[in-house]
């Protein structure tokens, strides 16, 4: 999520702006004045007393050229320098316009349907938050995480925001690779198969496996927290809510 800005922050981004252009100006009558005087000094040379006045004061004058050279060389470098701040501060201009972008129609009926569906204080979440084992889960709550999951890709719109999409695909991508893992390393038990768990046999015929099973599915729930809360921060970077007030 963007950064803040502080006043100062801002008032030196717009102020960037006339700065470029008084640097442009200069960057111009710097290099018109160079081809003025190096025109003037050809010409100068054409006469044969000025080429012997040169010839008889040759170090004064080279050493004279030199200073201003490196004068000519250091300016450029302050020029080029300040350039690249004004660029790096018009860059940051871009940033703070679309953080300051009210959310499309579409996105703020987005942002209502996930959360609706998953709610931060949700029973899915909180289980997920609070209640999570890497050993065993209730076949509800899997089921439940799945038909989440599954409602969200059933709509392939997305966001019409850029960074609120990049943050929803992490989030559902997370969410369907810990569904995967949990089917992949817990199997069903129980009479009427209300719960889904890790083989207990793997505790003594495969402990490896066991712990292989119980490391990917941590990764993979928490994994799917940090995407979960990442794009809600994302969200209230972009003050989604207050569309979702509107439309309420």
């Amino acid at each position: 999520m963007a950064q803040s800005m502080c006043p100062a922050d801002i008032g030196g981004i717009v102020a960037s702006q006339s700065a470029s252009e008084k640097i442009s100006g200069s960057t111009v009558m710097l290099v018109v004045g160079l081809i003025t005087d190096i025109s003037a000094a050809a010409l100068f040379l054409i006469s044969s007393d000025t080429r012997n006045w040169l010839r008889d004061h040759y170090l004064p004058i080279t050493v004279i050229g030199l200073v201003l050279g490196a004068a000519n060389f250091t300016l450029l470098n302050m020029l080029f320098s300040r350039r690249d701040r004004i660029d790096e501060l018009q860059g940051r201009i871009g940033e703070l316009e679309l953080q300051l972008e009210e959310p499309t129609e579409h996105d703020g009926e987005m942002f209502k349907a996930v959360n609706e569906h998953a709610p931060p204080q949700g029973d899915i979440l909180i289980w997920l938050r609070e209640g999570f084992l890497v050993t065993r889960a209730t076949t509800e709550q899997v089921h439940g995480l799945e038909r989440m999951v599954e409602f969200f890709e059933r709509e392939p719109r997305g966001f019409d925001d850029q960074k609120m999409e990049v943050a929803y695909r992490q989030f559902l991508g997370a969410a369907r690779k810990l569904i995967d893992t949990i089917s992949e390393h817990m199997w069903y038990e129980g009479q009427e198969s209300t719960w889904l768990a890790i083989p207990r046999e793997w505790d003594s015929e495969q402990p490896e496996r066991r712990e292989k099973a119980m490391q990917e599915i941590a990764k993979a729930r928490d994994s799917f927290m940090d995407s979960y809360d990442s794009f809600f921060l994302v969200v209230q970077g972009k003050r989604i809510k207050s569309v979702i007030v509107e439309q309420g």
